[in-house]
């Protein structure tokens, strides 16, 4: 777990910080330009740490069994019960990332249909006798 000076600031300042914090990260349009900032400003540790709560989050939140989460992120079935508790309490964050995740998923996959079927257009646009049951 990362380490925080034990002397307090006032919340004012706090306040401000994170603000700040999330304007910079709001501000950032590629992801070229987010990998360059997490990477200046977190430990290969904390970005993984962040990584593994969005995806157990995810797969949690799709059914994905506890334990198979658990074998393949390498956590601990206390952490992904505690973490399902964090979950709910939080949920309205975790929900914007998901609904976005799965908005690019959905992009992705159209984006593959469309490739296959333009390969397939194009094909039979050159004399090839395309197999109509089976995309290329």
């Amino acid at each position: 777990m990362p380490q925080v000076s034990k002397r307090k600031i006032e919340p004012r300042i706090e306040k401000n910080l994170l603000d700040s914090l999330s304007y910079s990260i709001k501000e950032l349009k590629t992801k070229i330009e987010v990998d360059k900032f997490l990477q200046s400003t977190l430990t290969k540790t904390e970005r993984l740490m962040i990584a593994k709560r969005v995806l157990t989050a995810y797969l949690l939140d799709n059914g994905v069994e506890e334990t198979k989460i658990s074998h393949s992120l390498k956590l601990t079935n206390a952490t992904i019960t505690r973490f399902k508790m964090w979950i709910k309490l939080h949920k309205e964050g975790f929900d914007l990332v998901f609904r976005k995740l799965r908005k690019k998923s959905a992009e992705d996959m159209g984006k593959q249909i469309l490739n296959k079927l333009l390969r397939y257009a194009s094909s039979a646009a050159f004399g090839k006798t395309p197999n109509p049951f089976k995309i290329p």
